[in-house]
């Protein structure tokens, strides 16, 4: 009986130090963060002969919290980027994370798929050009898009544990490239040390209890060549898709009439009227083309005498015939020879040039062009 109290008293006390764990500051989702000391010491109460005895109180057990090195890069694209030939600036949206428990530095690097899959389907097959990666400059309020001269910084310095910082790859998109083309590219971020901006070594051998060891926790991102797990890297992919118009041109002639059959059966002799026809598609699954223009030169064939343009095919002074969708809606319209308010010249833009502008073609359009000679 004697030895109760004491028990009873051990059993409060051990009961203390778990609630004395469960009610320490609450951490944040990161840990609590690398440097913190905890340091806490035990207490015994007792009795003897039922006399209550002082308290016994032992040394404090101390230690340090380590580094946890804990990244992840994700796109907050929900889909492939999509870009014209020609288009410059073009930007991949990232965020960085730093889900380890101190605050960090860290480097980026932008690596291009070679031949594989594009992270929104379709497969890599083409390159940016001028490649850059940015960091969100948050200072003029401007958050999560991108800003010309404004973002400017291209690592990320001092992220606290738990914070997320926007991160840019700016390309420039080469010419000549179809509706469907993928270029593929890797953000790769690269924790490093706060105070120096050095490379991190994770702590090798036993735990040292009074200094900070370094773990790496991270796990393997996108970029499986260049980030594996606990190599204090993580990386995410993301896609420029081409989205472009798709312009095919055919030219054809028939002939019209000729001196001695008329318009029965004519054949392409000298004297006879053909008319050529010119045909712009734009192909389904593409966009819009805007600003089209035609251009026909005929300075060859006129120099050498081998054809005369007819300046009036279409009523006097019109000798341009144009159909498309965005022009009289879609009727065909007759055109004059001369510059003025309609789409078309002959001569005035360039010498002996037929020339229609100003046409548009959604995709799946297309719009004709015609003009008729004279065989001489």
């Amino acid at each position: 009986m004697n030895n109760q109290p004491l028990f009873f008293r051990m059993v409060f006390f051990g009961i203390g130090l778990l609630l004395f764990a469960g009610v320490a500051p609450s951490a944040l989702a990161a840990g609590t963060a690398s440097g913190t000391v905890i340091s806490n010491s035990a207490t015994v109460s007792y009795q003897v002969g039922g006399i209550s005895q002082p308290d016994v109180n032992s040394g404090p057990a101390t230690f340090v919290v380590d580094n946890k090195i804990d990244l992840t890069v994700a796109t907050t694209d929900t889909a492939s980027v999509k870009v014209t030939p020609g288009a410059t600036a073009q930007v991949l949206t990232f965020t960085v994370t730093n889900t380890g428990n101190a605050t960090q530095d860290f480097i980026l690097s932008a690596t291009a798929v070679s031949g594989g899959a594009g992270a929104f389907g379709g497969t890599d097959n083409f390159d940016a050009t001028s490649v850059s990666i940015f960091v969100d400059n948050t200072s003029n309020g401007t958050v999560g898009t991108y800003d010309p001269g404004i973002d400017t910084a291209t690592s990320i310095n001092d992220l606290a544990a738990d914070g997320s910082i926007t991160v840019f790859i700016v390309a420039d998109i080469p010419l000549g490239r179809a509706t469907g083309d993928v270029a593929s590219y890797h953000l790769v971020a690269e924790a490093r040390d706060a105070t120096t901006g050095n490379a991190l070594t994770e702590t090798a051998g036993a735990d040292t209890a009074g200094s900070v060891d370094i773990v790496f926790a991270d796990g393997q991102g996108s970029d499986t060549t260049n980030d594996a797990a606990r190599d204090a890297k993580h990386s995410s992919q993301d896609d420029y898709e081409i989205l472009t118009a798709a312009l095919t041109v055919t030219k054809s002639s028939a002939v019209i009439s000729d001196p001695f059959n008329g318009t029965t059966n004519p054949k392409r002799i000298p004297g006879a009227v053909v008319e050529y026809t010119i045909q712009i598609d734009n192909a389904a699954g593409g966009t819009t083309a805007t600003n089209v223009t035609i251009s026909d030169d005929l300075s060859t064939e006129v120099s050498n005498g081998t054809i005369t343009f007819n300046a009036d095919s279409y009523g006097g002074g019109r000798g341009i015939q144009v159909t498309a969708p965005n022009i009289n809606g879609g009727a065909a319209t007759a055109l004059t020879n001369a510059p003025d308010a309609d789409q078309g010249d002959y001569g005035d833009t360039a010498a002996n040039t037929v020339t229609v502008t100003g046409i548009t073609l959604n995709a799946g359009e297309s719009a004709t062009v015609r003009f008729q000679v004279t065989v001489q």
